[in-house]
């Protein structure tokens, strides 16, 4: 979902440069500490997840973990927050992964809006069933509603001919079975990460190795079309 420069207006961009500035601002001074070690191997691991993309059987198109639930679950809203700021802008800047102009965006679509849906289901998960349950249904909003936000950016933007509408009718579904396939693996994760609450230094650890394993296996990501990409051609949105 990262989206490019060209598909944002000047206008919209430094909007949401604003509105993701100031909630950067407010969630960085409520980091806690204690939970800087394991929001970067957390984060790593995100980042990494990111370079791999997977293949959508019977679309054409790919997907990758967001992370943003996944960070708001295991170390809190804020501190996921910051971290998916810090992994965006080294995307954006070290791998010209994300227009720089379309930052703010992706940092709401991606970030603010992931970390929302993950710190509303933090304070629900009880059991392993109900962690998998609710990792389900706050990815699934997270990835859709970040769709959504997607198509009224490029709307509002004035970019391509056609309807925010017509956009969102490619947009929705495929991020739909994006956000499912991320709520399988985030709740997987938050369901060990739940029997390892006593070691935090392991699970960390955990986590950067499991980085370090995906940026291995990044050169067999799938070529096909991110899901963004996927439906700008379906919708021909930009000609």
């Amino acid at each position: 979902m990262h989206m490019e420069s060209m598909l944002v207006s000047t206008v919209v961009g430094a909007s949401l440069w604003g509105v993701s500035g100031a909630s950067l601002g407010l969630a960085a001074p409520r980091v806690k500490r204690a939970d800087l070690p394991l929001t970067l191997g957390a984060g790593a691991f995100v980042f990494a997840a990111q370079m791999l993309n997977c293949a959508i059987p019977a679309t054409g198109a790919s997907g990758h973990l967001v992370g943003a639930v996944l960070l708001s679950a295991l170390v809190g809203p804020c501190a996921g927050f910051v971290a998916m700021a810090a992994i965006l802008a080294v995307q954006c800047l070290g791998f010209d992964d994300g227009g720089f102009l379309a930052y703010g965006a992706n940092l709401f679509n991606m970030g603010l809006i992931g970390c929302l849906c993950g710190g509303a289901f933090l304070r629900r998960r009880r059991s392993p069933g109900m962690t998998m349950a609710w990792a389900m249904l706050a990815s699934v909003a997270a990835l859709v509603l970040g769709a959504l936000a997607c198509c009224a950016e490029v709307a509002l933007s004035g970019v391509g001919s056609l309807s925010l509408a017509d956009f969102a009718a490619s947009m929705v579904p495929i991020h739909l079975a994006i956000g499912v396939g991320e709520g399988l693996l985030t709740g997987m994760i938050l369901v060990l990460a739940r029997a390892r609450e006593r070691s935090w230094a392991t699970l960390t650890a955990g986590f950067a190795c499991c980085a370090v394993l995906l940026v291995c296996l990044s050169g067999w990501a799938s070529t096909a079309p991110d899901g963004l990409e996927w439906s700008i051609e379906r919708a021909s949105l930009v000609r």
